[in-house]
């Protein structure tokens, strides 16, 4: 079973999709590998069982996970996994920054927070 953190203000299903992703784009969970079963996650980690199902749903459309009718889902092989993490990513980043443009920050209160985070990784 992989280990999971829960925490913050980001839905729950979008931080086990990220968390999951980051297993598998690191490798701790190679290609072939079977996920735990939806209800064996949702005990675990004390949510809905629809909240992990929605999470499998998004890791199969970003194609990193396939899915087999009463098998499971498994690692996809031969997946470029950080491509995959890099577009949702950027999917979210680009709603955010449309969501902040029509709240009014500005270019530069954009560019010092890109720059305060950007700064961090340095």
């Amino acid at each position: 079973m992989f280990e999971i953190i829960l925490s913050g203000k980001a839905p729950i299903y979008e931080q086990l999709y990220n968390g999951v992703a980051m297993l598998i784009s690191s490798g701790r969970l190679g290609a072939g590998e079977k996920l735990p079963a939806v209800r064996e996650v949702a005990k675990q980690l004390g949510i809905n069982p629809n909240t992990v199902q929605k999470s499998y749903f998004l890791l199969e459309q970003a194609g990193l996970i396939y899915s087999i009718p009463a098998k499971g889902s498994y690692v996809r092989e031969n997946t470029d996994a950080a491509k995959a993490l890099k577009a949702h990513a950027l999917k979210k980043l680009e709603e955010c920054l449309n969501e902040a443009f029509n709240s009014g920050v500005s270019l530069q209160e954009t560019e010092e927070l890109v720059g305060r985070i950007w700064g961090k990784a340095v």
